[in-house]
C-alpha cells in the first residue's frame, strides 16, 4: 500500500510520544513493504521554504512549514483548527504521492484543511487519539473550571469563572472573536469525525472519554499502541536495587517538560526529600519545549544537588536509559492516554511511581508493579521516595513484573486488517 502519515510535529526536533509513536509505526510498516511517507510540520520558521521534503533515518518526510498563526484577537484561535489557505498545497500533495490511505497521528498545525483535501482527493482518512485536542485546544481537557481552580485561590477562581459562564455567551457573537471561534470548533470536530473512516483509541478510557463529550463513536475501533523492543534484548535481566550500602537509589524522569507532565512535582518531593537520603535523581527531557517551564524548573532544581538533568536521548537508547535507573517517576497532571514510556519501563522490567490519574494508573497494577500518589501531591511523592529508600525491598516486589508488552508488530497487524477492510470495499 501507498501510506501516508501525518503528525503535527516530528524528529529530530520534536520526541515526544506521538512522534515517536508516528516513526515507530511509519517503520514497521515500511517494514512490511508498504511505501510510507510521513507529512509534518512544526513552529513557522521565517527563511524556510513552505514545502521541502528530505529523508531522515530511512523515512521520506514531508516537511511543511506553515504560515505563522494570527494572535488570537486577529483569528488565532481560529487558525489554530482550521486554515483554508493550506488546502491548495495540501491537494497538490496528495496528487503527486498518490497515497490509498491517509492516517493522522495529530492534526495540530496542518488543521481540519487537511482531512477535506483527502476527502476532495477521494483519499479515505484514518485517525488515531493520541491525545483530546479534537475536544479540548489545549489536548489535555483543560477547560476553565478545572483550570481557573489550579490557577488561583478558591474566592478568585470562583469570580473568574461566574464570570466566564456568563460573559462567554455574549462575548462568542462577536464575529471573528476568539469566543466565537471557540465556539464554532465543536461543530467543525464532529464534522471531521464523521469523514473519518475509522477512528482509532488506545483505550476504553478514551474512548469513554470522547463519548462522554458528545462525540459519536460508531466508527470507533480499540487499537493499544505498541512499542519497538529494540535494544531490550542485549541488555541483562534487571536486578533489584541492593540498598544504600551500595549506591544511591537513581531515581528518573523521563517526559516532556511542560506543566501538564509535572516534573516540577518531583523536584518538589525532592527538597522534601532532603539531602539526607541515598538518592540521586535524574531528569530527561528537550528545554524547548516549554523554555519558560525548563527555567523554572532550573532554578528548583539549584537548590537540589542530588539532581541533574540528562537532556534529551536517541529513541533507541530508551531501554538503555531505564536500565540505568531503580524507579521511574511519572508525575502527570492531566487524564493521559496510554504513555508510551510506562509501557516501555513495564517491558524493561523497572518499578513505578506514578500520579493517580486516569489514563495511565490502569495501565499498571497497583502494589504489583507500581505505587501510585495523588496527583500533584508531593509530599505523599516525597515520603513513597523515603518508603523506597528506607526499605528495599519495596522496589524489589515490583521488578520484573511488568507483563508481556504489546509490541509494534502487533500493532502494525491490526493496523493493516483495518486498512484492508476499507481498501478492499
Amino acid at each position: 500500500m501507498r501510506i501516508l502519515l501525518a503528525v503535527h510535529q516530528f524528529f529530530p526536533d520534536f520526541r515526544a510520544g506521538t512522534e515517536t509513536l508516528t516513526r515507530r509505526t511509519a517503520e514497521e510498516l515500511q517494514r512490511r513493504g508498504h511505501h510510507v511517507w510521513i507529512l509534518t510540520a512544526g513552529p513557522h520558521k521565517p527563511g524556510c521554504p513552505t514545502w521541502r521534503r528530505e529523508s531522515w533515518e530511512g523515512l521520506e518526510l514531508v516537511r511543511m512549514n506553515p504560515p505563522p498563526e494570527a494572535s488570537p484577537f486577529l483569528g488565532g484561535v481560529a487558525q489554530s483548527y482550521w486554515r483554508p489557505e493550506l488546502e491548495a498545497g495540501f491537494i497538490a500533495l496528495l496528487r503527486d504521492l498518490q497515497p490509498e490511505l491517509l492516517h493522522v497521528f495529530h492534526l495540530r498545525r496542518h488543521t481540519l484543511t487537511l482531512v477535506q483535501a483527502a476527502r476532495r482527493c477521494r483519499v479515505p482518512v484514518f485517525a488515531s487519539l493520541t491525545d483530546y485536542w479534537m475536544v479540548c485546544p489545549s489536548g489535555q481537557l483543560q477547560f476553565p473550571d478545572n483550570y481557573l481552580a489550579r490557577r488561583f485561590s478558591p474566592p478568585l477562581a470562583f469570580i473568574l469563572l461566574w464570570l466566564w459562564r456568563w460573559l462567554n455567551p455574549l462575548l462568542s457573537l462577536i464575529p471573528r472573536s476568539p469566543f466565537s471561534a471557540l465556539k464554532r470548533r465543536p461543530l467543525l470536530m464532529a464534522q471531521a469525525f464523521e469523514q473519518f473512516e475509522q477512528v482509532l483509541v488506545p483505550s476504553q478510557l478514551m474512548w469513554r472519554t470522547f463519548e462522554e463529550m458528545g462525540v459519536s463513536t460508531h466508527h470507533f475501533a480499540l487499537c493499544p499502541y505498541g512499542i519497538s523492543l529494540e535494544g531490550l534484548d542485549v541488555l541483562p535481566q534487571r536486578k533489584p536495587w541492593a540498598g544504600p550500602e551500595q549506591r544511591s537509589l537513581r531515581v528518573g524522569f523521563i517526559g516532556s517538560f511542560n506543566q501538564a507532565k509535572g516534573a516540577h512535582v518531583l523536584l518538589e518531593a525532592l527538597a522534601l526529600v532532603g539531602r539526607h537520603q541515598s538518592l540521586q535523581a535524574v531528569l530527561y527531557g528537550n528545554p524547548a519545549d516549554d523554555p519558560e517551564y525548563w527555567q523554572s524548573l532550573q532554578r528548583q532544581a539549584d537548590a537540589l544537588p542530588q539532581v541533574r538533568f540528562g537532556g534529551v536521548f536517541a529513541s533507541e537508547q530508551v531501554f538503555e536509559v531505564l536500565a540505568s535507573l531503580d524507579v521511574l517517576v511519572v508525575p502527570s497532571l492531566w487524564r493521559e492516554n496510554s504513555p508510551l514510556i510506562v509501557e516501555q519501563a513495564k517491558a524493561s522490567g523497572l518499578p513505578l511511581l506514578l500520579s493517580d490519574v486516569d489514563g495511565m494508573a490502569d495501565r499498571v497494577v497497583s502494589g504489583v508493579n507500581a505505587m501510585l500518589f495523588p496527583p500533584g501531591d508531593s509530599r505523599r511523592l516525597a515520603a513513597d521516595l523515603i518508603q523506597c529508600v528506607r526499605d528495599q525491598g519495596v522496589l524489589a516486589a515490583f521488578v520484573n513484573r511488568g507483563g508481556v508488552p504489546r509490541t509494534i508488530a502487533d500493532y502494525g497487524d491490526q493496523l493493516e486488517q483495518i486498512y484492508a477492510r476499507v481498501i478492499r470495499r
